[in-house]
């Protein structure tokens, strides 16, 4: 009882530093490296205090929260690597939503203390805000283990990551331009305004607009190891909500005539991130004998349907082929006419960030 006990806690402990912190916000990333973590022991067969220790670091891997909609959660899975007591070890999670609780398994090898246990985990108060900090409590009836997880924001470990969030700051203010084939010397990037959501829920709920011209924002956070050995945060994809291109043509302005897919948002992103490679890392990536393929986009009906997640990066054999989420309902469509502004002309896409493909240039091939 008491090691079991032993290694849920640590289990316990170890996913909520696991998590990724606060999405982004213009021109940040969601945080670097370590977590910070407190974590609360108590119950009569809980070993003594001071056994589990705050802000232990991860050392690699990455986590995924996935959700059904704007904030349901379906699951929440991944393999990190963190400090054991022992030396080096890593945890696998896969926990599924079951409404309020969470159920499913995580196991932990640490090698050097001939540790390989899988414990069935289940965690009745779990709550994923919509920045992905985690709070959350597991117990076997006469001990607890409470938790909560918050993130450290540290700028300035890799030039190239800033310079990307940078770039993503009115990333979907640019993509609005680009889909409708706007003219940007007629309608500025400055001119558009572009509202970021910390909070999927939120986001969920925001619509573009026409007048004034306004595109949403959510970021969604992930976490990665680098070709530089840092464990870092950033943008892992970006969703915007724009008005489609017949729709912006009622203002009067020049339009490219129809609404470019959001694929083209990865190929230019694609682009953007391999520019910023230096000649070396150039020649390193072609060495892996990988190459990047783009899907044709996954389109919806809904909004619903749209924000609910998708595969958006599968690898198959050498080639890594991205695929983009989108949703049109053009202005014309006459199938739509009797609908208000808020569900037709408008135009959404969920694309890879422009950091994703730089990690992916740099790491994710190799």
């Amino acid at each position: 009882m008491k090691k079991s006990l032993a290694v849920a806690a640590c289990v316990v402990a170890v996913l909520a530093s696991a998590c990724t912190g606060p999405s982004p916000t213009a021109g940040t990333r969601a945080g670097v490296g370590q977590r910070s973590l407190h974590v609360v022991v108590a119950g009569p067969s809980v070993p003594a205090p001071g056994t589990y220790v705050a802000n232990q670091p991860i050392t690699s891997g990455s986590q995924t929260v996935a959700y059904n909609g704007s904030n349901t959660i379906a699951s929440i899975t991944g393999k990190v690597g963190f400090a054991g007591a022992s030396g080096p070890a890593t945890l696998t999670i896969a926990l599924q939503s079951a409404g309020t609780s969470y159920n499913g398994t995580i196991r932990v090898v640490e090698p050097a203390a001939g540790l390989d246990t899988t414990v069935t985990a289940s965690f009745v108060s779990v709550s994923v805000d919509g920045d992905n900090d985690l709070a959350g409590s597991f117990g076997d009836g006469t001990s607890t283990v409470e938790f909560s997880i918050t993130t450290n924001n540290t700028p300035g470990i890799e030039a190239a990551y800033d310079t990307l969030a940078g770039d993503e700051t009115d990333f979907c203010a640019t993509a609005q331009q680009s889909l409708a084939g706007l003219n940007p010397v007629q309608v500025p990037v400055s001119s558009i305004t572009n509202n970021h959501f910390d909070n999927r829920a939120s986001f969920g709920g925001s619509k573009s607009s026409l007048t004034p011209l306004t595109t949403q924002t959510y970021q969604t956070p992930g976490e990665f190891d680098t070709a530089a050995g840092n464990n870092l945060a950033f943008t892992d994809s970006i969703s915007c909500k724009t008005r489609s291109e017949d729709h912006l043509a009622t203002t009067g302005v020049t339009t490219g005539g129809s609404d470019a897919a959001c694929s083209t948002l990865n190929v230019a992103s694609a682009a953007r991130a391999f520019a910023l490679l230096t000649p070396a890392e150039q020649a390193a990536y072609a060495t892996t004998g990988k190459t990047l393929a783009f899907g044709p986009d996954l389109v919806n009906q809904t909004g619903t349907e749209w924000l609910a997640p998708i595969i958006d990066a599968s690898l198959v054999g050498n080639t890594m082929t991205v695929t983009a989420h989108a949703l049109l309902v053009r202005w014309t469509d006459p199938a739509f006419a009797i609908f208000p502004d808020t569900i037709r002309g408008v135009h959404y896409c969920t694309v890879k960030s422009p950091s994703w493909f730089y990690w992916w240039y740099t790491a994710g091939s190799n």
